[in-house]
């Protein structure tokens, strides 16, 4: 080594002379992309090579300026990906120069890049301002003249920019923040879900087939979405219904933070109760603020003691179906309707006994962030399948948080026969956060005199840190003996018009509700108490609900096992019957694999049918879980009864049976479910949809798998389905190469994307097809090649660099063709020769093997021209 100036350490303006150590480093260079490219210019400035060290032919030298100030970027268009300060802000095409006096080209600031970036213009300085001045006249600005002590790297391989802006030249946007020019309205789009599910019970006294059809169908064109949710049911012995449970069109207002509903649509519940209305309706989506400003369909838990029917209804309309086993259930799945009010879940066992029970689903007023406005505006015509009067009606509400302390909000609703207003505020207290409301209805009702009434509600919200405790809901509502709420008022009608008495309908008088979960920390586990009680006007009786459990989780001798205790207490109004039941149940992993089974026993004493027990062995099998099974025993008093269950989940549609038998009865179910997408690619079958996905478009990338959705892979099309992306919210897609033909390469395995709701975007991983080979390439006196000397294809694209002992290692090229060697400039510093590889099946090892010649590039041109003249004759 030898330098310019006494020191021996090495410097800017070093020169370094090449041993075979540095060759081997500057082989690597050749394809070393992944160094941010700004952060190694200034690493390696003015840093020089002495290329007499190469292995080249006598008397030539290669060109490796090019490596002198770190990873080079040429200058051109470059599509990336942009962040400020490690947060995304955009995909788009920027283009590269090459400024005065640089070596690597850099990024030019225009306006449209400027105003992407969300600075804070205030706080530039004046030579900020000219710079400002100079993108918005059209001209290229310069980050470091812009903003002082900011800075850039570019990453070539991932297509990555990233700049280092101060907080202080920002504007204050919140955590989560994605511009809305930035949401992807998707393309042109036809979607339908489907969920086929048919139950057969024989003895017992009860034996027929139930078959219960699901569609959610859909159909995209440009921003306009139109959904259709139906339900078709029929029995062997019974009759076949439909029901049309919605039908309607939307779009969503960006610049109003909402949605447009035209058809069926359902009022959102956050002040009146939620109603059905078939008409129009414009109403806020708080999924357009932010993931830190975002301030419901309910989890429901049961217990079934055989494989069983699940059926959730609301207001007579059919939600949701499903088969379960036997044990304790959840159904955290039911698509998000808005409906408000109580569910129906109704339990219907193999033996054909069955058992209901109501979830609340009462909306609570909730505090706003200061200066967010949530409003509702609805007319059209009263939707719901227990009333038989269709009256025209107009509901319009709104909420606003004035500050941190106080949120109002009002409503109103004026329909044919009724009038009510409603004002209310939350405050939001250090004793927690409380809600009070107060409703003036007043309704005509033929045969009825007193319809005029009040109704006041308060709810409270607190978390208790010194104890942990956490009161979720705890609410209270009285209304007077003349208040009619919309529905109930709407339902007498119809009693009225059916010649009946409209006393009997239901009106509530009192109704509290509390939900608390308490947490004991340190490995002892969590309670928790629900209940509730409802009393009435036109009726004795009190219907109560009340549930108090105990879980935790112990983990000793290298497993861990859960258990979960709860008592339940429920009296219905009319029977008066007091009903208790008891619940406990122990869950044990059988091994410490991954796919180690778990053996889980319960216990259950209800105080009307007595006690009973359950054993049940489940597990899952297959690389992302796609298979689970399930072994059940269960013994209850004069009877016992057995059977197993098992759930296929490909790719495509998930299959799922099962079978039972016990004293006197049998049972079986069989059920199928999953999505079809038809998009500008094609046709692709998906497991499933939710209201928003993306199809990820990577051809020639068969069974790739995307890493954030299990189960999803690329089909033999070049397509994969993604359901349940995050409307107005960044989403990150990873796709893993593993698996896929050695022949096509990724150009990118992560992509991001901010769709718009109820769209179908197109995700596109860049994939590069063609053989990967090994060439040992010579000149034509046996030499070898220079070392580091780049390769390139027919169309001038890099395709490989000359490695150890003049071999080339490509990747991306066609089955035969012509390759270009350049070690420098001048037309005796490079070369050229034709390639033919082998056919598929007689590639040695994972690669094709072959060797050339490389001789002059004119020779090569004359032999390909005379090569395909030859094929178009042919």
């Amino acid at each position: 080594m030898r330098t310019r100036g006494q020191s021996r350490r090495p410097r800017a303006g070093t020169w370094f002379t090449l041993r075979r150590s540095h060759a081997v480093v500057l082989g690597a260079l050749a394809a070393w992309s992944a160094v941010p490219a700004f952060a190694a210019s200034a690493q390696l400035a003015d840093v020089q090579f002495n290329s007499d060290f190469l292995m080249k032919p006598k008397g030539r030298s290669v060109d490796v300026s090019r490596f002198e100030r770190g990873n080079p970027v040429q200058p051109g268009e470059y599509t990336v990906d942009l962040y400020v300060n490690g947060n995304w802000v955009g995909h788009d095409a920027l283009r590269f120069v090459v400024r005065e006096g640089a070596a690597n080209a850099e990024p030019c600031l225009d306006k449209t890049l400027i105003e992407r970036l969300g600075l804070d213009y205030t706080t530039l300085s004046d030579k900020g301002r000219g710079e400002l001045a100079k993108a918005q006249a059209g001209e290229c600005a310069s980050l470091a003249d812009l903003l002082d002590g900011a800075s850039q790297t570019f990453d070539l391989a991932d297509l990555r920019l990233d700049l280092s802006i101060a907080q202080a030249s920002l504007l204050r946007n919140p955590q989560g923040y994605v511009s809305p020019e930035f949401w992807d309205e998707g393309v042109n789009s036809a979607t339908l879900g489907y969920n086929l599910n048919s139950f057969h019970v024989s003895g017992a006294g009860a034996s027929g087939t139930q078959t219960y059809l699901g569609l959610n169908g859909g159909v995209n064109i440009g921003s306009w979405h139109f959904r259709q949710n139906s339900a078709l049911t029929w029995q062997s012995n019974g009759p076949r219904t439909y029901q049309n449970i919605a039908s309607y069109l939307q779009h969503d207002l960006p610049s109003l933070r909402s949605q447009l509903t035209l058809g069926d649509a359902f009022t959102d519940g956050a002040v009146f109760d939620s109603i059905g209305i078939r008409g129009v309706e414009l109403a806020s989506d708080d999924r357009m603020l932010p993931d830190s400003l975002r301030g419901y369909a309910p989890l429901i838990r049961g217990v079934a003691m055989t494989n069983a029917r699940v059926s959730v209804t609301q207001n007579g309309n059919r939600l949701y179906e499903t088969t379960v086993a036997p044990g304790a259930f959840e159904i955290n799945d039911l698509y998000a309707t808005g409906y408000g009010g109580n569910l129906l879940v109704t339990v219907t066992e193999a033996d054909g006994s069955q058992h209901s029970f109501s979830v609340p689903y009462a909306s609570v007023a909730q505090l706003l962030r200061p200066g967010i406005t949530r409003f509702n505006v609805a007319a059209g015509q009263l939707r719901d399948a227990q009333v038989s009067e269709r009256d025209n009606l107009v509901q319009a509400t709104v909420q606003r948080g004035f500050n941190n302390v106080i949120t109002g909000y009002a409503g109103t609703i004026v329909a044919q026969g009724y009038l009510a207003g409603l004002l209310g505020a939350a405050v939001n207290t250090p004793l927690g956060a409380v809600a009070l409301d107060v409703t003036e209805a007043r309704a005509s009702i033929r045969g009825v005199t007193n319809t005029t009434g009040q109704s006041v509600r308060i709810s409270y919200s607190k978390l208790l840190p010194a104890t942990d405790t956490n009161f979720t809901v705890a609410a209270y509502r009285y209304s007077s003996s003349g208040f009619w709420a919309l529905r109930d008022a709407m339902l007498a009608r119809s009693v009225v018009a059916a010649g009946q008495d409209p006393s009997g309908v239901d009106r509530q008088r009192n109704q509290v509700q509390l939900t608390m979960n308490q947490s004991f920390g340190n490995g002892w586990g969590n309670a928790y108490v629900v209940g509730s009680t409802l009393d009435y006007w036109n009726r004795g009786g009190t219907t109560t609900q009340f549930q108090i459990g105990y879980n935790n989780v112990l983990r000793a001798l290298d497993t861990s096992f859960s258990y979960n205790v709860s008592l339940s207490r429920q009296r219905g109004a009319l029977s008066g019957q007091m009903n208790n039941q008891f619940f406990a149940s122990v869950s044990i992993p059988l091994g410490t694999g991954q796919h180690a089974p778990t053996l889980s026993t319960s216990f259950t004493h209800n105080s009307a049918s007595g006690s009973s027990a359950q054993a049940m062995l489940n597990g899952a099998a297959g690389v992302d879980n796609e298979f689970t099974y399930g072994v059940t025993a269960n013994h209850a008093p004069g009877s016992s009864a057995g059977g197993v269950n098992g759930q296929y989940r490909s790719p495509y549609a998930t299959l799922a049976a099962s079978a039972s038998g016990g004293s006197g009865f049998s049972q079986m179910s069989a059920g199928v479910s999953g999505a079809i997408v038809a998009h500008p690619g094609g046709v692709t079958f998906a497991n499933d949809l939710g209201d928003t996905i993306g199809v990820v478009d990577a051809q020639d990338a068969k069974g790739a798998r995307i890493t954030n959705s299990s189960g999803v892979r690329v089909d033999r099309f070049g397509y994969a389905v993604i359901p349940y992306l995050t409307p107005y919210s960044l989403n990150t897609v990873e796709i893993d190469p593993k698996g896929i033909p050695l022949d096509v390469e990724f150009k990118s395995t992560s992509q991001q994307v901010a769709p718009r709701a109820n769209s179908v975007v197109m995700i596109h991983f860049g994939t590069v097809s063609g053989r990967a080979a090994v060439i040992g390439a010579r000149l034509p006196n046996g030499a070898p090649l220079p070392f580091g000397a780049s390769v390139y294809d027919a169309k001038g694209a890099s395709v490989g660099a000359i490695g150890q002992n003049s071999r080339i290692f490509v990747r991306g090229v066609a089955d035969e063709g012509a390759l270009t060697v350049k070690w420098g400039d001048a037309a005796d510093e490079q070369c050229a020769f034709g390639y033919q590889l082998p056919p598929k099946g007689e590639d040695h090892g994972a690669y094709a093997h072959i060797d050339a010649v490389c001789g002059s590039t004119s020779e090569v041109a004359k032999q390909a021209a005379a090569s395909s003249a030859e094929g178009a004759t042919q």
